[in-house]
């Protein structure tokens, strides 16, 4: 039987001792990541599957605690920030304001699908809808005081006999 010593010097192997390394558990970050853009989000996230090319189940998985794959996890990220700053404003985002188009023709799903900035997107798209309820509000404001008057020529001439 060899020795220690021999093993050392004849096989150039070093004594070594194992430590044994506490496993530490991440705390899912992704999973508290997708909690945040459910809850801000609501209703709406039957739409977020679009922004990432996956299903609804692979986001309740995500929300279990699943890791996204890598192309993901940035995505994921950027729309936990715009949910943020929606919050912060105390917006609900509607299917019809995520669908308005924000740059470059994209909607903000698309926008975010395409690799966007979470909170920039987020800003501009609050932007707009916040221009377009002052114009309907200035446009209320000016037509208040107006009644309709309908004519019957401004819905056509009545036809008793659709032959004739």
């Amino acid at each position: 039987m060899a020795s220690a010593h021999f093993v050392r010097e004849a096989f150039g192997y070093q004594p070594y001792e194992v430590l044994e390394q506490p496993q530490v558990v991440e705390d899912a970050p992704y999973a508290t990541l997708m909690e945040q853009v459910k809850s801000r989000f609501g209703r709406t996230m039957s739409r977020l599957p679009e922004v990432f090319g996956v299903s609804r189940q692979t986001l309740y998985n995500w929300l279990e605690g699943e890791t996204p794959k890598a192309v993901h996890q940035e995505r994921l990220r950027q729309l936990a920030e715009a949910a943020k700053v929606f919050a912060d404003l105390g917006i609900k985002p509607t299917t019809p304001m995520l669908d308005r188009p924000v740059a470059q023709g994209k909607s903000f799903l698309q926008l975010m699908a395409a690799g966007a900035n979470g909170q920039e997107a987020a800003k501009k798209l609050i932007r707009i809808v916040q221009r377009g309820a002052d114009s309907r509000a200035k446009l209320d404001a000016l037509l208040e005081g107006r009644k309709a008057k309908l004519s019957a020529s401004d819905i056509g001439a009545p036809a008793l006999d659709e032959n004739a």
